[in-house]
């Protein structure tokens, strides 16, 4: 199993551990700061592991499909977003938001996996 195929469970793991924190800290108010950094460097892996795949294609390795690309970089976008549109709103829709992102994360991933390996 290469580093990169390692690293893409360790995000969708990491990602179903932040859907879990970001529903605990919606009853739970002082996690709230705790679950923001988690789910930005759950979002900052995600990037990492974005860019030993695109170094891997440089590299002349390709995914087994070609909609591994599409996967990949969907992985890297949900926490972001949820980031952005969760801002302004209170400490429980924020978390919402976040919960969300996470899990779009965490299923980008899976499918990104599915795809990846020949």
């Amino acid at each position: 199993m290469s580093v990169h195929a390692r690293l893409g469970l360790a995000v969708i793991l990491v990602a179903l551990v932040g859907v879990v924190l970001a529903f605990v800290a919606r009853s739970r108010p002082g996690a709230v700061p705790t679950v923001r950094l988690f789910v930005r460097l759950c979002s900052a892996a995600a990037a990492v592991e974005a860019v030993i795949g695109l170094v891997m294609v440089v590299a002349g390795q390709r995914p087994a499909e070609a909609l591994h690309f599409f996967y990949g970089a969907a992985t890297v976008i949900p926490i972001p977003i949820a980031e952005a549109m969760g801002r302004h709103r209170g400490p429980r829709a924020e978390m919402l938001y976040l919960l969300y992102g996470a899990a779009a994360t965490a299923l980008f991933g899976l499918r990104a996996a599915t795809t990846g390996s020949a």
